[in-house]
């Protein structure tokens, strides 16, 4: 019952993720995830959201993390194989900007801070009650932060207003996670990496995922930062669209032949797997990656 009311097949998915070699199952536990109250998946406005005030901000009705509902988790618990764990994407700046809309929250910026760092601490406050009840499983093994702070040629924000106004929070976050043994993936998409020593060193991520050759290809980041963190993926989703068979399996030969030695490399794609990527193509990248051997 718990999968009907979550719309999956408990078997077909657990299948599926085997077929795929995935050991990591997502979960999507109804009210955990603040996005869910701020967005959907119409296109955002970015002129403005719900917040432009304190009037706005008090008048808000805040999600409360005592309304999450873990019953697919504590189904998890009893049913996942021992060989498989869950993991749980968490937002910050992802929600904390539809809020306000991306121009108004700019304005902000310089006209009232302080409504920043309000809505940002009642996100934040959110996600942290959470991430703690994600904790008290078992089966869950990562906490994925999800903030997608750059684009194709810089970050989103001045580098110190991330390190002043999300930074310290993803840090919080992430200090939890550890101290309850589980592990912490950073994903966000751009040119972001003025902020990668930071969330490495400062926030502490064990992973990190999202890689377009545009930005920097993966095996470039291997050789600046692969001694000090994981990498996920990084088989650009746009040759995944629009590239043959061979030229696919060229470029994960290549990618696996400089990311694995040392360890701390795991294959998949630049970015989430897009449904304009031809089935066919995907699981060419997954069939080379199985019969690669390093030779």
């Amino acid at each position: 019952d718990v999968y009907k009311r979550q719309g999956y097949n408990y078997r077909k998915s657990v299948a599926t993720h085997r077929f795929l070699g995935l050991e990591l199952m997502r979960v999507f536990p109804p009210n955990a995830r603040m996005v869910g109250a701020v967005a959907n998946d119409d296109w955002e406005n970015e002129g403005e959201g719900a917040i432009s005030s304190w009037q706005d901000f008090e008048a808000f009705s805040w999600p409360d993390p005592e309304n999450a509902d873990f019953s697919v988790l504590e189904y998890y618990e009893k049913n996942l194989p021992q060989d498989m764990r869950t993991f749980a994407v968490i937002d910050l700046w992802e929600v904390v900007r539809p809020l306000f809309g991306f121009e108004n929250f700019c304005f902000k910026l310089y006209e009232d801070q302080e409504l920043i760092e309000a809505v940002t601490r009642k996100v934040a406050e959110f996600n942290l009650a959470v991430i703690r009840a994600y904790c008290d499983f078992d089966c869950h093994a990562v906490i994925y932060l999800s903030d997608d702070l750059g684009f194709k040629s810089s970050t989103m924000l001045a580098p110190d207003t991330i390190r002043k106004l999300f930074m310290p929070w993803h840090k919080a976050m992430a200090d939890l996670a550890h101290k309850k043994g589980k592990f912490v993936f950073f994903h966000s998409c751009g040119q972001m990496y003025e902020l990668m020593d930071d969330y490495i060193d400062f926030v502490g991520i064990d992973a990190k995922h999202s890689f377009e050759e545009v930005v920097l290809p993966v095996t470039e980041v291997k050789k600046l930062y692969g001694s000090r963190l994981s990498l996920l993926g990084g088989v650009d989703v746009d040759l995944l669209a629009r590239s043959n068979e061979k030229t696919i399996r060229i470029k994960t030969r290549d990618i696996l032949d400089n990311c694995v030695p040392g360890g701390g490399y795991f294959l998949g794609t630049g970015n989430w797997v897009t449904n304009y990527i031809p089935l066919e193509n995907y699981l060419t990248m997954l069939d080379e990656g199985r019969n690669w051997d390093g030779s």
